[in-house]
């Protein structure tokens, strides 16, 4: 129940983000040396599958929710910590709550804001320490790590934590320590996404 409770909050949050994606996405495209005539048949086809996408995002999200508790599982076992694959998954599924909130309040900004305040793809993250900074003179790669050092994923480490703490009866400072290595892990994907982003848009000169 819980997981269907998630996964109709991610499906939710989703279509409100579908205007944002849909900008994003006019944004990205227009940077491409593409024709005007196939930039608006491409756009066109990106907004007539705008909500298939939305099904696609829920799917991603249920992977991800998957493997991100085989890690936990993982580091739980090296660490020789006694708990199942059943309650890390349990686990990341009640405590990915807080992301969900997070995102939705991130959605909420963005309206607030403006769309046409949206000027590279990368400016969608409203509630990170990228908020301090600019993508130009970060990089990407740091930007997107910084992006998720947030109330929210601090939120969820905690959550985490005090979870794997009750389930695996250990100390909390033990248990606080696998969190945290269990959450940079997950971040080496998001980081190694924007590098290779930045040399893509580098050698397009598009940076």
């Amino acid at each position: 129940m819980a997981l269907v409770i998630v996964l109709l909050l991610i499906a939710t949050n989703l279509i409100l983000m579908v205007p944002i994606t849909s900008k994003i996405m006019a944004i990205t495209m227009s940077s491409l040396p593409l024709p005007e005539k196939q930039l608006d048949t491409t756009l066109s086809m990106m907004h007539k599958l705008r909500y298939l996408q939305v099904i696609g995002g829920v799917f991603s999200v249920v992977i991800t929710l998957f493997l991100q508790a085989l890690l936990l599982y993982i580091i739980t076992v090296v660490s020789k910590t006694a708990i199942t694959f059943i309650k890390t998954f349990s686990l990341i599924v009640y405590c990915y709550i807080a992301v969900i909130i997070g995102n939705f309040v991130n959605t909420g900004i963005i309206y607030i804001r403006g769309l046409d305040k949206i000027t590279n793809p990368y400016e969608i993250s409203m509630i990170g320490i990228n908020l301090l900074t600019t993508v130009e003179k970060a990089g990407i790669a740091f930007y997107m790590f910084l992006c998720y050092i947030n109330p929210f994923q601090i939120w969820f480490i905690v959550l985490l934590s005090i979870g794997l703490k009750i389930f695996a009866d250990i100390k909390y400072t033990k248990a606080l320590f696998l969190c945290i290595i269990f959450w940079l892990i997950t971040l080496i994907f998001p980081v190694v996404s924007g590098i290779f982003a930045e040399i893509t848009m580098n050698k397009a000169g598009l940076m």
